[in-house]
């Protein structure tokens, strides 16, 4: 007869806690987030992630107030954000039966451009890295 102790408790409830994350991160690993993209730009271009994350919430920011003021922006090679208002409609409760009447709602659309969808598909081929040492990476954030 063999004796479990404590540390074999410990072990197994480490492996089954381990398995636990591995298949929760499996079933959400495919979403990032702003903190996942903060990191892939601060490697991109070779910065502190402190950096990049105002980075990026300087583009997110202009992108809001552009969307605001005009309405639409195009980002070549990526796709167009845009405004819209969608319009109010009537519809029946399922249960009661009884009409109901929703307003207009205003709401922003993506529309990815071809070039993304092309790059995102899953057979599609990684894209490029550029080469370190463009003329731009001497300016860029000095300050």
């Amino acid at each position: 007869m063999t004796r479990t102790t404590k540390q074999d408790a410990t072990d197994r409830m480490d492996q089954v806690t381990v398995k636990a994350s591995a298949a929760a991160e499996e079933a959400f690993g495919r979403q990032a987030n702003k903190g996942i993209l903060a990191d892939q730009v601060a490697e991109e271009l070779n910065v502190p992630r402190r950096t990049a994350a105002r980075v990026l919430d300087a583009v997110l920011d202009a992108v809001s107030d552009l969307l605001r003021g005009r309405g639409k922006v195009a980002v070549k090679g990526f796709g167009t954000f845009e405004r819209r208002i969608r319009k109010g409609r009537a519809y029946k409760h399922p249960l009661t039966g009884e009409s109901i009447e929703v307003a207009n709602k205003e709401t922003i659309i993506f529309k990815p451009s071809d070039q993304l969808i092309i790059e995102t598909r899953t057979n599609a081929a990684p894209r490029a890295k550029k080469a370190p040492g463009l003329p731009t990476d001497d300016i860029l954030f000095k300050g």
